[in-house]
């Protein structure tokens, strides 16, 4: 795969759209991206420098997305995982006092046990080996070198995550609010650190990362009433800053809420829709966009790097409708 192809899937154009673009034919853009052709068009067209035709190699990216999400936002959002991962690394070695990679690749699970120890040795990868909440997710996440970029506008899709090369990339929906925010971002956390490829359970197991990531174990027990009803609940998300819904599925998970009980809390929740009470702002990734401002802003980059201004553009991009505002982020 090559610049060509990435660029159709960004912009969401056909082979013959491009094709006019370059001043050739459809079969001839087929033929250079499938490699049966050098290019020789001009790639600034795309407003893309002639070196840039070769992509980095990306893992196979993980997703948390509806069975509903169009090919074509899968494919969108693949390639910007992609550039944001290439421009991220090159961005590294541009600047200074940029946070170490501290991000390591760890074994799969064999167990749920296995998951809840995993979720505490990150928590001590990320800089948090006390107790209590991880109050900013996001910039601990950032602080251990992840490349965190905001997919707006491909609906559907939540979360996903790959390695670029040796660089750890995450796109999230900047339109999340905080709760299902910071969940999709430990569950894609979890996908970098031990998930290869996606099996029968590679998102039953990211769910429980998350969880547990975000709320151990030992601590969970401590706060978990006997028979917790729906406003327990809503007060251990103030805290913790986990949505009802997965404080309830993780309680059910570990035992604490029968099946019967978890059925009938399921249904008192559907009255909420799609926006649970104590709605907070997500606190979106900050590292790119400071690393492109102190290299001189997207226009600067753009004829530095040789990349198309509006893809660097849409990498920091974290515009969204405002939330209402609370301490955890």
């Amino acid at each position: 795969m090559n610049r060509l192809r990435a660029y159709r899937h960004i912009e969401d154009i056909n082979q013959k759209q491009l094709g006019e673009l370059l001043g050739i034919s459809a079969q001839m853009v087929g033929a250079i991206e499938s490699g049966r052709r050098r290019m020789s068009a001009n790639l600034s067209l795309l407003g893309y420098s002639g070196d840039r035709i070769d992509l980095p190699d990306m893992s196979p990216p993980l997703h948390r997305h509806r069975a509903s999400t169009l090919a074509a936002n899968k494919k969108r959002a693949h390639e910007l995982m992609r550039l944001a991962g290439e421009v991220f690394k090159e961005l590294r070695s541009m600047t200074s006092k940029t946070p170490p990679m501290a991000l390591e690749k760890l074994p799969p699970p064999q167990s749920a046990s296995d998951i809840e120890e995993l979720a505490i040795e990150v928590r001590c990868m990320l800089g948090h080996e006390e107790s209590g909440p991880i109050q900013n997710l996001t910039a601990a996440v950032e602080r251990a070198g992840v490349c965190l970029v905001p997919i707006s506008g491909l609906d559907g899709i939540d979360g996903l995550s790959a390695w670029v090369e040796d660089v750890p990339v995450i796109g999230m929906s900047p339109n999340a609010p905080g709760d299902r925010f910071r969940l999709t971002l430990a569950h894609e956390l979890g996908h970098l650190l031990f998930h290869h490829k996606k099996t029968d359970t590679t998102e039953s197991e990211a769910n429980q990362f998350a969880g547990a990531l975000l709320f151990p174990l030992e601590e969970f027990d401590a706060a978990m009433p006997e028979r917790p009803n729906l406003r327990d609940f809503i007060s251990l998300k103030a805290s913790w800053g986990v949505s009802v819904a997965a404080l309830v599925y993780r309680a059910h998970e570990l035992d604490y809420v029968p099946d019967d009980r978890y059925r009938a809390l399921q249904i008192q929740m559907a009255k909420w829709r799609k926006k649970e009470p104590g709605t907070f702002d997500a606190a979106h990734g900050a590292l790119l966009p400071r690393m492109m401002e102190v290299n001189g802003g997207v226009a600067v980059l753009s004829e530095e790097l040789g990349i198309n201004q509006s893809h660097l553009a849409t990498l920091t991009n974290w515009s969204r409708p405002h939330l209402r505002l609370a301490a955890i982020g």
